[in-house]
């Protein structure tokens, strides 16, 4: 059965698309230059001769209008969108940055260490127009930069390590760095519409109220309006490398998503909740499935990570009407991954991910989970998981959570069976 969240797509008027019904409980910043590899062009895609897909073998419905979004498999998606370019932004995550803006409505959300022990998130939206208000906006690292260049993600950090550029120049990465057209505190907001003003060349800023209640570094947000608008400015390609073809007309998909459910996790053992031990700072990636919802609630630092943005939009509308349906904050995924693999200082304050190396892990959905080994070549490649008999693994269509975690941590982590069951070590 195939699942989706409800989610505040424009806030008040789209929750219903991504986020389910809630059931459960610095470094200096460095300027560089957004770089670019191609001119963009906004001309409409280019339609498609292909016969109608068999809906019983692929993702697509021909009876709905809507497109599949390449990164969940739910046809959901503005048909506008098909063959662009998705993006993928990196989104503080220490203790002091929560909680987080716009990050529920994220189609996957990878999970990485940075130095100090200390986890970013990558959140990866397929349609630029669809991303909220989000933040707080970080650094790039070269593990965000190669996990958004495996899905030809336009990437959009603020501010950047050192050995980022050469690496960025090295395999075309496209890119903006939202420290170098940032408005800082000098933007002014809409009061009527919420549309935040910048001036020319200008696509990020600092939200007011952080402002006086956090460190600056954990200030900085930027919305899909405005992140679209800088990807006109610096002449980034907005079409996908990705090409359908008969055989594959979903080619940029993230996973192996398949239209029914996933015959691995069928198949798999229970897991119920699992406790992903993902750095020192961060032991506590929790997520707790829900049987009635099919979805697996994360919490983190002994709370439930929630959405901020979301939050402010149930308060506002129990304001007007205390019986008003609100939509669940809590981050609520299908699919959770937990991918080991060789992360190691780089000689300097800095660690790095050798994806070159692939590694083994887990895939957890519907109650179940599977072992899985899993590769990555080069930046540029997809992430590809395969089952114990070598077969890419199905996965379930859906919001994913993709831990990346150090190999060393392996057995560290913990699940349970049963919603009340003991936990026991994973791996």
């Amino acid at each position: 059965m195939i699942k989706r969240r409800s989610t505040a797509l424009a806030l008040s008027a789209a929750m219903l698309l991504n986020l389910a019904g809630c059931q459960k409980p610095e470094e200096t910043t460095v300027t560089t230059a957004a770089t670019t590899t191609a001119e963009s062009t906004t001309e409409a895609p280019v339609e498609t001769t292909m016969e109608p897909i068999d809906v019983e073998d692929r993702l697509y419905d021909p009876s709905n209008p809507l497109a599949v979004n390449p990164i969940t498999g739910i046809q959901d998606m503005d048909p506008a969108n098909v063959g662009m370019r998705s993006v993928a932004i990196v989104v503080n995550n220490c203790r002091a940055a929560m909680p987080q803006r716009g990050i529920s409505q994220a189609d996957t959300i990878y999970e990485y260490e940075t130095e100090g022990g200390q986890t970013r998130l990558l959140c990866v939206f397929a349609d630029v127009n669809e991303v909220p208000e989000i933040g707080s906006l970080r650094s790039a690292r070269i593990v965000a930069s190669d996990l958004a260049a495996g899905t030809d993600s336009i990437f959009i950090h603020y501010g950047r390590n050192p050995r980022v550029p050469d690496h960025l120049a090295i395999w075309g990465i496209d890119h903006i760095d939202g420290n170098n057209c940032s408005a800082g505190s000098n933007s002014v907001r809409n009061t009527q519409d919420g549309y935040v003003q910048l001036s020319d060349g200008l696509f990020f800023w600092r939200d007011s109220t952080w402002l006086s209640q956090r460190a600056l570094e954990h200030t900085a947000v930027s919305d899909g309006m405005h992140i679209s608008e800088g990807i006109d400015y610096f002449s980034i390609r907005r079409e996908t490398n990705f090409v359908p073809t008969q055989e594959d007309p979903f080619p940029e998909r993230i996973f192996n998503l398949v239209p029914g459910d996933s015959v691995d996790i069928a198949n798999g053992a229970p897991c119920y909740n699992v406790n992903v031990y993902i750095s020192g700072t961060n032991s506590d990636a929790l997520f707790q499935y829900d049987e009635e919802t099919g979805l697996y609630y994360k919490s983190q630092y002994g709370n439930p990570q929630v959405d901020l943005t979301v939050q402010e939009s149930n308060s506002a509308l129990l304001a007007e009407d205390p019986d008003a349906e609100t939509a669940c904050d809590q981050i609520a995924v299908e699919n959770v991954f937990v991918l080991y693999t060789n992360i190691c200082g780089h000689g300097d304050t800095t660690v790095d991910v050798y994806f070159e190396d692939g590694g083994e892990g887990y895939y957890i959905s519907d109650g179940r989970m599977v072992h899985l080994t899993w590769v990555k070549d080069q930046p540029t490649d997809k992430i590809r998981v395969y089952n114990d008999a070598g077969e890419e693994i199905e996965v379930n269509r859906g919001v994913s959570y993709v831990c990346i975690v150090d190999q060393d941590y392996y057995g560290m982590s913990t699940y349970s069976e049963t919603a009340d069951g003991q936990m026991v070590t994973l791996g």
